[in-house]
């Protein structure tokens, strides 16, 4: 019997439902997402579950844009 853990998972932000894989994260979808320490807090700090690939894609460019933001805003103050 395989010690891995699949399980069918819904995004808690857009409600999709996608397979997770933390049983073998290398297979998982959210490995192919390269995600900055600064990212990674900026998604904890509003979701504690897994999220599908496409809103990891969209929540590491959000942050982008407001570390980018916050740096004009002070570039300018």
């Amino acid at each position: 019997m395989s010690d891995c853990k699949h399980e069918l998972k819904r995004c808690p932000r857009c409600q999709s439902e996608f397979e997770c894989k933390s049983g073998s994260i290398l297979l998982c979808q959210c490995h192919k997402v390269n995600l900055t320490e600064v990212q990674l807090e900026y998604i904890y700090a509003g979701y504690d579950d897994c999220l599908c690939f496409s809103c990891l894609v969209e929540l590491r460019s959000e942050c982008n844009q407001k570390q980018f933001n916050k740096k004009l805003d002070q570039y300018f103050s």
